[in-house]
């Protein structure tokens, strides 16, 4: 049968002797620890490329196919900007009364150690969610929380604290109640992080990393930085396995498990945890009986077994420099109604050319990579890429190393998956869009989707960015995995390209976490939906108006708004926003002093809704 698959336009990215090219410490990436990334000299040999993988042709998709969300609103912020090292956890899930909830690692403070970092929660009803949280839930520092509902329809979700185990959460009712907190049973001297977390209706499914030696941990089953498995049969009361880890991963293959670096699905008795790892081979383990056994599966091998770092890459031990094609840490994994398990990725490439020198090389890509079990290892195709500009008058992306901001990720990666109640499967992804770039490109939300189990996909298309402004940068995101006709997205957005946490190491600042209900249809000539019944209407007055650049802003619903000013021309001269507050109706103050006299317009926009007013300002 012939495959037909969406993929990229012609990059310069990947593939090819003019990649561009970054050179990183190999002690900082073992430690998963804040990592040093410099472009290499420009006389740097080109290197020899490995075997590539089984790819599918590639074929043109048409520029910036935008679906109109039906729906978005900020739920929450953070200044603690980092939700995960690689794949993303399950962070949004939807309730039988079509109630999403949604979790997110918060943080308010501005330095970098977020003593308060712990679990944000919010949730939503009829598109509309509650206030924004400014409390964590737990009463200790906390992490990576996922979220996931119970069979005795109770909601949970799986955190760490850096010691011990993961620790379960739970309430008796979703939405409302006391939160129960129970630290998983271990008989193992270590400490757990990094977990994933998944109810299959009364059966609760855990992974989490053992903690490594960078991180004073201990080697389990001989690999530095295992995952190892719990299960509960009975809704998180009792726990059936515990400090299960999985000899189908061999120390002759692994010398570590990276950090984030496994996704986890369970349904209708099946389990399946993705592994996909930078350096060994990348693969999913399966147990079709609920977690009693498992199968191990290889979706992208990798050519050396055992490989350590300053090791020469020579594939074939022929002498010569080979640059190895692997993934880059960021997948996702979704067993559909029929049982099949699907793979998604983000690609990733390397080279070791110098020994004991403690860098090696890796390659800025640009394709996101698909494969599903009933495929062979290896079968690869490519399903999504970045977005090319419509009016830079080329057909190939120009984004250079300097415009794109460190994730330790290509350039379309983070997915996540989903599907609807006819058995079409959603992939939601993050891509570099170079219509917008400036100093750096921004990323943005695009969707692919597949009604035939997987053998063919549709062309991509973006969700993002907001119709009234432009400049903003989505990454995380994380969507629900089964649902009807509405896509429900939760991902973290702010102004600046990059990190706080790792890599760019950007000035802290704070970072929204957005909701995003799209149509499953993803049509991209639909309206918005008509929202006057379900938006939580807002205004505002300004006064005094005209003054000399000291204004108040009192209105309805105003908290945490974005405030932009453009003068007579349409230049943006202020890009702000509204303080948060927990009133309704609000009165804050703002002092434009420093613009000159004259004619401005002033707009708060919610997300959804924009409201201009016309600004004065006399001197």
């Amino acid at each position: 049968m012939t495959k037909f698959y969406t993929v990229a336009l012609a990059s310069i990215l990947s593939f090819s002797a003019v990649s561009q090219q970054l050179t990183v410490s190999k002690k900082a990436y073992k430690e998963c620890s804040k990592m040093t990334i410099n472009p290499i000299a420009k006389d740097n040999p080109a290197p020899t490329f490995g075997p590539k993988k089984k790819l599918n042709s590639h074929i043109q998709i048409a520029a910036h196919n935008k679906s109109m969300s039906l729906w978005e609103q900020v739920i929450g912020f953070t200044t603690y900007d980092n939700q995960t090292n690689n794949s993303m956890q399950d962070r949004i899930v939807l309730d039988n009364q079509e109630v999403a909830h949604a979790t997110w690692n918060m943080s308010f403070q501005n330095n970098t150690t977020w003593t308060d970092r712990g679990t944000g929660y919010n949730s939503g009803e009829g598109y509309v969610w509650g206030a924004d949280p400014y409390d964590r839930l737990e009463a200790e520092r906390a992490g990576w929380p996922g979220i996931f509902l119970t069979g005795d329809n109770g909601e949970a979700y799986v955190y760490h604290s850096g010691t011990g185990t993961p620790t379960f959460a739970k309430r008796a009712t979703t939405g409302s109640g006391d939160w129960t907190y129970t630290p998983l049973p271990t008989a193992l001297n270590n400490n757990f992080i990094w977990p994933r977390s998944i109810a299959d209706g009364n059966t609760i499914h855990v992974i989490a990393l053992s903690e490594p030696t960078a991180l004073d941990g201990t080697e389990v089953n001989g690999i530095d930085g295992n995952l190892v498995y719990w299960r509960s049969d009975d809704n998180g009361a009792t726990w059936a396995v515990q400090d299960h880890f999985f000899p189908e991963l061999s120390p002759d293959e692994y010398a570590y498990i990276q950090s984030d670096s496994y996704s986890l699905d369970a349904r209708n008795g099946k389990v399946s945890i993705g592994i996909f790892c930078e350096l060994y081979d990348s693969a999913i383990l399966t147990s079709a009986d609920g977690g009693n056994n498992w199968d191990y599966t290889i979706f992208m091998d990798f050519p050396m077994p055992g490989y350590t770092f300053d090791t020469f890459t020579d594939i074939n031990l022929d002498g010569e420099l080979d640059t190895i094609m692997s993934t880059d840490g960021t997948g996702s994994i979704l067993i559909d109604m029929n049982g099949v398990t699907h793979v998604t990725f983000g690609e990733f490439y390397f080279y070791d050319d110098t020994p004991d020198d403690t860098l090696y090389s890796v390659f800025l890509t640009d394709r996101l990579l698909y494969w599903n079990s009933t495929y062979a290892a290896d079968d690869l195709y490519e399903i999504g890429t970045i977005q090319e500009s419509a009016s830079d008058n080329n057909t190939t992306n120009d984004i250079t190393i300097g415009q794109a901001p460190d994730y330790r990720a290509g350039l379309a990666s983070m997915p996540t998956m989903g599907e609807d109640s006819n058995g079409k499967i959603y992939v939601v992804f993050v891509a570099a869009d170079e219509e917008y770039m400036g100093d750096q490109v921004l990323r943005h939300l695009f969707a692919v989707t597949s009604d035939d189990g997987g053998t063919t996909w549709s062309s991509q298309v973006e969700l993002t960015p907001d119709v009234d402004f432009d400049g903003f940068e989505y990454v995380f995101p994380s969507m629900v995995k089964h649902f009807t006709d509405i896509l429900h997205v939760v991902a973290q957005r702010d102004f600046e390209p990059g990190l706080i946490v790792r890599g760019d190491l950007d000035d802290s600042q704070e970072n929204e976490i957005v909701y995003i209900a799209v149509s499953s249809d993803l049509d991209i000539t639909a309206a918005p939906v008509n929202t006057d019944e379900i938006t939580p209407q807002f205004d505002y007055n300004v006064f005094p108006n005209p003054s000399n650049g000291m204004f108040g802003i009192s209105g309805h619903n105003i908290s945490g708004m974005t405030l932009q000013i453009f003068d007579s021309s349409g230049k943006q001269m202020v890009n702000s926003r509204m303080n948060k507050s927990n009133n309704i109706d609000d009165k804050q103050t703002f002092d434009f002093s420093f613009l000159p006299a004259g004619a401005y317009t002033l707009a708060l926009n919610n997300g959804t809704t924009s409201i201009s007013k016309e600004l004065i300002i006399r001197k």
